[in-house]
This record gives structure tokens, C-alpha cells and sequence, in this order.
């Protein structure tokens, strides 16, 4: 994965190098006919950076700025592209320092896919209790992992505080927190073997949940 990070952030910035020579020196909006090239490129740049930065950090905040930059309303502006140009190239070098520190959330949301896709093979083979503790395993994990991305102290905290305060610092608003809430409950069913309090339903919904938080948050 590591590997594959670093090749997008070079084709990136080559692709950047490239577009520099479709801006006319004597303009300050990038040519009409030329829109569409750098509007996927300005997209892709922000969708690795907030891939890799934590929520609430400064090249998260940047890349969301420029997104939505006044100079964007009737055109791209060239100041847009000069300045993701210079926040690309700074997210590479602290990536590839390992100071984004975002490299082991990519690496568990891969072994948390892994863990679920066997849990979903069990659903569908209407497996409810195995379906379910693999699920469980996979549910707190993901919520503690997106809690530490987001600096919330995770030890000895249990997963519904745990929750709550992901929905108060904002991670989570508050139908997604009680959504995950849900989740939990399914959860601490599974663990305590009460297998007729939830059914087979319940736990394609946990799966699916899960599914979403590992896409959406780490």
C-alpha cells in the first residue's frame, strides 16, 4: 500500500508539472478549455491529502479551503493551483517523513475489510453467531482506531463513551452516533452469547455499518 501512495503522489505532482504550461502567464483564471483537467486534478490532490491527514489537521483543513476558495465560484483560479501545487508537495514530504502518522489506519482499514468480508461470507450463509462475533471484534476496533485518528484518548474507555465522545468532538453527528449506538448493542449481544435478543437481519446491518465507518473515517 505504501508503495502504491507513493506512485500516486508522483503522478500527481507530474501531472501538476504538466498543467503548469496551459496557464496563460497574462490570465488569472485557467483557460475555459482547460477546466476539466485541472478541476480532476485539484480533486484528486485533496482526496490523497485528506486520505492521509487527520481530520482537523492543517493540510486537511487547507485542502478543503482551496476547494472551496471564492476563487472557484466563476473559474479556477491560477492562485488555487499554485497553492495546491505547494500543499501537495508539503503532505508528500511529512508523509514520507512519517509524520502524517495516517499510513496505520490505511493498513488496519485493509485488515478490517479482510476480518469483515469473512463475517459477511457467514451472513450470507445465514450464520448468524459466527457472522456476528467477527463483526463484534471488527466494530470496536474500528471505532477506537477512528477515535485515536482523531485524538481521543481510547484506554480504559468502553465503546459506547467512546462513541459519544466521537459525537461530541464532531466526528459523529448525532443520528450517525446513534446509528453506531445500535451497532454496539448488537455487539454486546453477540459477546454475551444472548443470540435470541438480535437476528440475522440485525448483524447485515452492523456489517454494513462497519463497512461504512472503515470508508468514511479511516
Amino acid at each position: 500500500m505504501k508503495e502504491v501512495i507513493e506512485q500516486r503522489f508522483n503522478d500527481l505532482i507530474e501531472e501538476g508539472k504538466n498543467l503548469a504550461v496551459k496557464i496563460d502567464g497574462k490570465e488569472n483564471l485557467i483557460p475555459r478549455g482547460s477546466i476539466h483537467s485541472f478541476q480532476a486534478w485539484l480533486a484528486s490532490c485533496c482526496n490523497l491529502i485528506q486520505m492521509l491527514a487527520p481530520q482537523g489537521s492543517f493540510h486537511y483543513r487547507e485542502s478543503n479551503n482551496l476547494m472551496e476558495h471564492e476563487f472557484m465560484k466563476n473559474g479556477i483560479h491560477v492562485i488555487v493551483y499554485s497553492k495546491m501545487m505547494g500543499l501537495f508537495a508539503s503532505t508528500y514530504i511529512e508523509w514520507s517523513k512519517g509524520t502524517l502518522g495516517q499510513i496505520e489506519y490505511i493498513v488496519a482499514a485493509e485488515t478490517f475489510d479482510d476480518f469483515l468480508d469473512h463475517s459477511s461470507n457467514y451472513h450470507k450463509a445465514n450464520k448468524k453467531v459466527e457472522a456476528s462475533i467477527l463483526a463484534s471484534s471488527v466494530l470496536e476496533d474500528t471505532v477506537k482506531k477512528i477515535a485515536t485518528k482523531n485524538n481521543l484518548p481510547v484506554k480504559g474507555i468502553s465503546l459506547e463513551p467512546l462513541i459519544e465522545s466521537l459525537v461530541v468532538v464532531g466526528v459523529f453527528n448525532q443520528v450517525k452516533g446513534k446509528r453506531i449506538k445500535a451497532y454496539a448493542g448488537t455487539r454486546n449481544k453477540a459477546l454475551h452469547a444472548e443470540w435470541e435478543e438480535f437476528d440475522i437481519k440485525d448483524v447485515g446491518e452492523m456489517i454494513k455499518g462497519i463497512r461504512e465507518l472503515i470508508e468514511g473515517y479511516l
